[in-house]
């Protein structure tokens, strides 16, 4: 058989048996790399076939390294680390600016992340260009895991799981009616009286409408049912300014209306609408430097 001493050892069986030694579970590895626990069980097979010897023994403790996989650990993380620095140094050097590829959800899209980038780029020696994929924050959530996005803005409360998550910012959701509707009159909206007025809300999917559900189920409160369900925050608040009713957004989303006289927002009392606003990256990822510089940041804007 053609040993390992004269050949070169697959990066992805390396990353595998690393992530395996550092998790203490091949499901744990798994989870890791964002790959099945089935992949992650070939990868270490092939990696302890092509080096004819076993480097993990496996049992109810999970899964730990053998003398000789102890002997490979340091080695193989030193691989890995200079592979993904070698991604880097191409990255940065590569003809033109260097490109984030970004999703966000509609709220921190919209109105935070424009901002951020602004002030990212104001801090940067060279030229930067984002691609930004707006969607909901399920969506956000799998363009991350699969790879699409390096980094995600998401505005709900769903777990990131294997995700590395970051608190940039929180916000609340309010309660939003014209300027001409009766509760404009009022400085709060009590949560049990929100079943008293048509409903407009975001589609399934989106962190808002999950957010202010599960605030409202917390509060012993059913959700109202929708008169209006749309994917567009800005077409709520023009629903909302002609056609009555009220919507439960982000107050960040109609800090100009109200300062307008457009709209009216409202701290609804009885339940808790608060959230965070969270970053989002794949752990152990392979990141060039701008995105680590970024996350950097992100990480400043969150203790600010």
């Amino acid at each position: 058989m053609d040993h390992a001493a004269g050949g070169l050892l697959d990066p992805r069986d390396l990353a595998t048996f690393v992530a395996a030694v550092e998790c203490g579970t091949v499901g744990g590895a798994a989870q890791t790399l964002a790959i099945t626990q089935s992949a992650a069980t070939k990868r270490l097979q092939s990696l302890e076939r092509r080096l004819e010897v076993a480097l993990v023994e496996r049992g109810r403790f999970g899964v730990r390294a053998t003398d000789a996989g102890r002997l490979l650990y340091p080695e193989a993380k030193q691989a890995l680390d200079a592979l993904r620095n070698a991604a880097s140094v191409v990255g940065e050097h590569a003809a033109g600016a260097p490109v984030l590829r970004l999703a966000a959800s509609h709220t921190v899209g919209g109105y935070l992340l424009p901002g951020w980038l602004a002030r990212f780029r104001t801090l940067q020696a060279g030229q930067i260009r984002a691609q930004v994929e707006i969607v909901n924050s399920l969506g956000v959530l799998a363009q991350v895991r699969d790879g699409h996005a390096e980094i995600g803005f998401i505005e709900s409360l769903d777990p990131a799981g294997a995700l590395d998550a970051l608190t940039v910012r929180h916000d609340e959701l309010v309660a939003v009616v014209a300027a001409c509707h009766p509760w404009s009159q009022r400085r709060s909206i009590a949560a049990e009286a929100l079943a008293q007025e048509p409903y407009m809300t975001r589609e399934a999917g989106s962190g808002t409408r999950a957010v202010a559900a599960a605030a409202l189920a917390r509060a012993g409160i059913a959700a109202p049912a929708p008169t209006l369900e749309s994917a567009s925050t800005q077409s709520l608040k023009r629903a909302v300014a002609e056609g009555g009713g009220y919507t439960l957004i982000s107050q960040l989303s109609v800090e100009a209306e109200v300062a307008a006289g457009t709209l009216c927002a409202l701290p609804v009392t009885g339940a808790d609408l608060r959230r965070p606003l969270r970053a989002v990256r794949r752990r152990r990822a392979a990141q060039h430097g701008l995105q680590r510089r970024l996350w950097a940041f992100l990480a400043r804007e969150g203790g600010a």
